[in-house]
C-alpha cells in the first residue's frame, strides 16, 4: 500500500528553507509549511531525499527559497550576499593580522642607527618603563629589537616613545581607512579587489 505523505518546510525571513519534514515525522505542523504531498521514499523520508543538494551549501547558507509556493534554487547573488557579512570580518581580520606581522618584521630605525620594535606589545613596555622612570627618577633601560637593554636619557627614550607612536599611527589610520572600505562594499567581489599593502607608508 503506498501511503500519500505530506512534505513540510521551515523557512526564514528571507524565506529561504532552513528544515525540510515529512508528514511521517510530524506529530504537529504547527510552525510548517506545506509545500508538496506524494508517495515514495521521497516524500516519506524529505529530510534527506526530497532536494536533489543538500539543502544547505556547504559553507552553512540554506541552498533553497520558496517562490510562490515552490522551493528553487537560491542565486549565487543571494547567497553572495548572505556571505557577505563573513567575507567582511576575515578581510578585517586579515588586514588587523597583516598590520602585526609588518610591525614585528619592520623595526624603526632611530638615530643611533640601531633598529628597536614598534609591535604593540613592546609599545606598552616602553610606555610603562617611561612611566616608571618618571616615578622612581631613575634612567630608563630599553633594549635594541633583539638587544639587551641599556639605559637611556629619559628625554631620549621618550623621542623614540614619540617617533614610534607616529610611524604606528600612520599605519593604524592606513588600516582603519581600509576597514571602513571593506564596511561600504556592497558585494564580495568589491571586498575581494581592496587593497591592503603596508610597505612604503613609514
Amino acid at each position: 500500500m503506498n501511503d500519500l505523505y505530506r512534505v513540510y518546510v521551515k523557512l526564514d525571513s528571507k524565506k529561504s528553507i532552513i528544515s525540510v519534514n515529512s508528514s511521517a515525522f510530524l506529530d504537529t505542523v504547527e510552525e510548517w509549511l506545506q509545500i508538496d504531498e506524494g508517495v515514495g521514499d521521497r516524500y516519506h523520508h524529505a529530510q534527506s531525499n526530497y532536494f536533489d543538494l543538500p539543502i544547505y551549501t556547504v559553507d552553512g547558507f540554506p541552498r533553497y527559497k520558496l517562490v510562490e509556493g515552490k522551493a528553487v534554487e537560491r542565486t549565487e547573488q543571494e547567497l553572495d550576499a548572505d556571505r557577505l557579512p563573513n567575507a567582511k570580518t576575515e578581510k578585517i581580520k586579515k588586514s588587523k593580522a597583516d598590520l602585526e606581522a609588518y610591525l614585528l618584521s619592520h623595526p624603526l630605525t632611530w638615530t643611533d642607527g640601531e633598529q628597536y620594535s614598534m609591535t604593540e606589545e613592546k609599545q606598552n613596555q616602553l610606555t610603562s618603563t617611561l612611566m616608571a622612570a618618571q616615578l622612581d627618577g631613575k634612567k630608563p633601560e630599553w633594549n635594541t629589537s633583539g638587544g639587551v637593554c641599556k639605559e637611556w636619557e629619559l628625554s631620549e627614550l621618550s623621542s623614540l616613545a614619540i617617533a614610534i607612536k607616529n610611524c604606528v599611527k600612520i599605519l593604524v589610520k592606513y588600516q582603519q581607512s581600509k576597514e571602513i572600505e571593506i564596511q561600504a562594499s556592497t558585494t564580495i567581489a568589491e571586498v575581494e579587489q581592496i587593497e591592503i599593502d603596508y610597505c612604503g607608508l613609514i
